[in-house]
């Protein structure tokens, strides 16, 4: 069975969506990454009877923060020390150990992901391919899928900034990788994926994500106008 595995931190004021602040105060960006999560593991919790799901956890997590975010009875590990990659490569690997046929990792921070781009993604594993991502617009992914860990595809990588996907590729045609694209989808790490993000929500994608849906309304978020501005809380 192919496992889908979400990367999450722990939501604390300041040390989450950064980017997001401004237009966003600390405290926003991390009740709305928190709303990200939420949304997130509802979304696994809806694919359980076709996928394996697994939750990493970055930092220590109260119980409370679990019983919001609804974690009870999904299995968690830590995600572990070292930078994205080493946290990523981890999760292949233990994915692999324990019998996955495959692995999909998902951004905590794409909270409108569609299922029909995890099929997809899942599919082309099924279907033989090593690998597998959805770019991201900022030049990140939304999803990247192994059948088999691939540790240059992690290793020195430039996380958080531009050049993630296109350095991912150049590794994977240096060492003869099979890496599938699939549609680009987005994130949201600054201002224009918040805007895209308030623009979606008013419309049919509210019922992929409530909670971000709920929480844009609470903070005062909207799209407005012919170029779909966003106002951010005053």
């Amino acid at each position: 069975m192919v496992r889908l595995v979400l990367l999450a931190k722990r939501p604390v004021a300041g040390r989450v969506k950064t980017r997001l602040v401004p237009p966003l105060s600390p405290e926003q960006a991390c009740a709305l990454y928190e709303a990200f999560l939420s949304d997130q593991v509802r979304f696994l919790r809806s694919l359980a009877d076709r996928y394996s799901i697994e939750i990493r956890l970055a930092g220590r997590w109260s119980a409370a923060c679990e019983r919001r975010l609804s974690l009870a009875g999904l299995p968690r590990r830590a995600q572990g020390p070292g930078d994205l990659g080493a946290r990523l490569l981890r999760a292949f690997e233990h994915g692999s150990r324990t019998g996955a046929e495959a692995t999909l990792a998902l951004a905590a921070d794409a909270p409108t992901l569609p299922a029909a781009l995890v099929e997809e993604a899942a599919a082309v594993l099924r279907g033989g391919a090593a690998a597998v991502v959805a770019p991201a617009d900022d030049g990140g992914y939304v999803l990247i899928g192994m059948r088999r860990p691939l540790a240059p595809l992690f290793d020195g990588i430039p996380w958080g900034g531009p050049d993630v996907l296109r350095e991912t590729c150049e590794r994977a045609e240096r060492h003869g990788v099979d890496l599938r694209m699939l549609e680009a989808w987005y994130d949201v790490d600054d201002a224009g994926g918040l805007r895209r993000l308030a623009r979606d929500l008013a419309g049919p994608a509210a019922a992929r994500a409530p909670a971000t849906a709920e929480c844009i309304a609470a903070l005062g978020l909207t799209a407005a106008g012919g170029g779909r501005r966003l106002d951010p809380p005053r």
